[in-house]
């Protein structure tokens, strides 16, 4: 790993430090509001390969376990049940929150099946509301171009963005990443508003059709360290896109 890879990779450690909640009271109060709240988690295995959307049902403290929704199709919830680190991820109330575990278990909560896993030593929260995000208009499409190592830079769609983070569309799987993998060095191409050069973290991987691998995938992603010329660079971009909207609605 070069001096530049190393930097990137510590950047990264202590953005996502910075947001871990440890102690196991926050931890559990965090987990009962997004339990109150309903709120969809996707949850991601097979490093990255496999997902599926549940939600929290229940914290028990005095036996150390968070009871999740069961999913609706048993092939994939047979996957999950043989699967090792599941990251939990969802969005609440402008709030990334995630969460891993080692594995869940098929368990019962009012006589009706569901998982069940140990209450995680961590917890990611990430309040993040300052962060507008825009959909990049399908006319008028912008890319994001990601180096690789031995291979010439892959360019894939921009689906929206924000100045804290990207969605790109992945629709042939050529991006070969697991979550929280970094991807330094990455350009944003935004057409005639210019490029940024950005540092980029995989944050999430969502299947177009959980049952067709080949369906393609959106790669969620967080930008890293955001310098204050390419800040104005894809605030520039957002806002004329989002004058284009406003234009077309009225």
């Amino acid at each position: 790993m070069n001096e530049d890879s190393t930097r990137a990779n510590q950047s990264v450690v202590d953005n996502y430090e910075k947001y871990l909640l440890h102690g196991r009271g926050a931890i559990i109060q965090k987990l009962r509001q997004l339990a109150k709240s309903r709120s969809l988690i996707t949850a991601h295995f097979g490093g990255g390969k496999h997902s599926l959307l549940t939600a929290v049902l229940e914290v028990l403290p005095e036996k150390d376990v968070v009871v999740l929704d069961y999913g609706a199709d048993e092939k994939i919830n047979r996957k999950i049940l043989e699967a090792g680190r599941i990251v939990f991820k969802t969005q609440h109330e402008g709030i990334t929150a995630q969460f891993t575990v080692d594995r869940v278990q098929r368990a019962k909560r009012h006589g009706k099946t569901a998982f069940a896993c140990a209450l995680p030593e961590s917890l990611l929260w990430v309040q993040r509301r300052e962060f507008y995000r825009v959909r990049v208009p399908l006319g008028d499409p912008v890319y994001c171009e990601i180096p690789l190592p031995d291979a010439d830079p892959l360019s894939l769609r921009i689906i929206d963005i924000s100045v804290g983070g990207v969605g790109l569309d992945d629709a042939e799987n050529r991006l070969d990443v697991e979550l929280d993998q970094p991807l330094p060095g990455c350009k944003l191409r935004l057409g005639e508003h210019g490029d940024a050069l950005v540092n980029l973290v995989v944050r999430n991987l969502i299947p177009v059709n959980p049952d067709d691998a080949s369906a393609g995938r959106r790669v969620g992603c967080q930008i890293q360290d955001l310098a204050m010329d390419m800040n104005t660079i894809i605030q520039r971009y957002i806002h004329a896109v989002e004058a284009l909207r406003r234009r077309v609605e009225d």
